[in-house]
């Protein structure tokens, strides 16, 4: 009797854990879309190398910044790692400082601008109507991630040029938050990266105007 006991006790515990809808996780999303500025998180990186079967593991911060629809400010900070570097994306160029070499790297995104701020912003600061436009998008179930019950979607590109790039994307949205707590992005050779928010800050108010990376004196850049 007791192991039907512990069942039935299992299924009832489980149901209160049931994953949101689709679109009740979209709808919270359109809520706080209008009123999203700027953010901060310590953010863990795992990266994955399909062709050496390689993983690497990262800890940093992001501070992220929207100063209008189509400028979106982002710098993740890398530089307490082994492999240390800062990447700061500023508009249509992406610099990559490494403190170490006491060097730096820019990269011209170009008309790729649009669609990195769509990756930039996923889940912090793009609307639930914004997600549905670009991805179709499933429930995947009900998962604790850093200590939180979240929903599990699925989004898949429907932008043919997105999806050369980009296979899918695993998102997990908090039951009581409109942004996500992991990001998991495939690509199609099999690399994957995925990405835990830790430590969320919406709308901290940073300091800075405009986000910017402040590079000390004496570096040089790289061509």
């Amino acid at each position: 009797m007791k192991p039907f006991l512990l069942a039935l006790s299992l299924v009832a515990f489980s149901g209160g854990l049931r994953a949101q809808s689709v679109q009740a996780v979209l709808a919270r999303m359109d809520q706080a879309a209008p009123k999203f500025h700027d953010m901060t998180a310590n953010v863990q990186m795992v990266t994955y190398t399909a062709i050496i079967g390689d993983k690497m593991t990262e800890n940093g911060t992001l501070k992220m910044q929207r100063l209008k629809p189509n400028d979106v400010r982002a710098i993740i900070d890398f530089s307490q790692q082994p492999d240390s570097r800062v990447i700061a994306f500023l508009g249509k160029i992406v610099r990559i400082y490494y403190p170490n070499l006491k060097s730096y790297q820019d990269y011209e995104v170009g008309k790729n601008s649009d669609v990195l701020n769509q990756f930039l912003l996923l889940g912090f600061g793009s609307s639930g109507r914004e997600l549905a436009q670009s991805y179709d998008i499933t429930m995947e179930g009900q998962e604790k991630v850093a200590g939180q019950d979240t929903t599990k979607l699925l989004l898949i590109p429907k932008d043919p040029k997105v999806k050369d790039h980009l296979t899918k994307i695993e998102m997990w949205v908090p039951n009581d938050k409109a942004y996500p707590v992991r990001q998991q992005f495939y690509e199609p050779s099999g690399n994957y990266r995925e990405v835990t928010y830790t430590d969320v800050q919406i709308n901290p108010h940073l300091p800075q105007r405009t986000l910017e990376l402040n590079l000390p004196k004496g570096v040089k850049r790289q061509s």
